[in-house]
């Protein structure tokens, strides 16, 4: 799975207008300036996030757009599938059949495991989120996990080499 230009960019549209106070109309120009979109792209992309619910468009002299849900509500998920339309990595995790060998394949089940996986990382990161950090900032849950991991496996060598060092006095 590849996003394309129109998800990437439906992003940064979400993620700049997150970044603004709550209600802040935000004019294109601005955005596509800010996040680097060319302006008759812009527009196309502002219409689908209009039309899924996202943004609300505003005519006119000191028009533009703005958030019309909170960004801890808007999910990176509900980002990439307004954009892409539903994520599956594979045609045979689309509905049951759709592949000949769907129940044979071994590949199958490792299909489905790693796209639950995906699908969980996107749903956990909200625009919120995405808004309040630098690009470092964000980690996933298997990267929290291996460095909560990695402390306490530390910790244990500091107390095993702390002991030893007593032993030896």
């Amino acid at each position: 799975m590849q996003l394309t230009r129109e998800g990437d960019y439906s992003i940064r549209v979400l993620l700049e207008l997150s970044k603004r106070p709550r209600g802040t109309l935000v004019p294109l120009e601005e955005i596509a300036r800010r996040q680097l979109i060319p302006a008759p792209y812009l527009r196309k992309i502002v219409q689908r996030l209009a039309h899924t619910g996202f943004v609300r468009t505003f005519r006119g002299r000191g028009g533009g757009v703005r958030l019309e849900r909170p960004p801890e509500t808007i999910t990176l998920r509900q980002a990439v599938e307004a954009a892409e339309g539903p994520i599956y990595l594979n045609r045979c995790l689309i509905r049951p059949g759709e592949c000949p060998l769907d129940r044979l394949c071994p590949v199958h089940q490792v299909w489905r495991h790693v796209q639950s996986v995906l699908l969980r990382e996107l749903d956990a990161v909200t625009f919120a989120d995405l808004a309040m950090t630098t690009p470092r900032k964000i980690r996933t849950r298997m990267e929290i996990s291996s460095s909560t991991m990695g402390k306490k496996r530390r910790r244990a060598r500091t107390r095993m080499a702390g002991g030893a060092q007593d032993a030896g006095e």
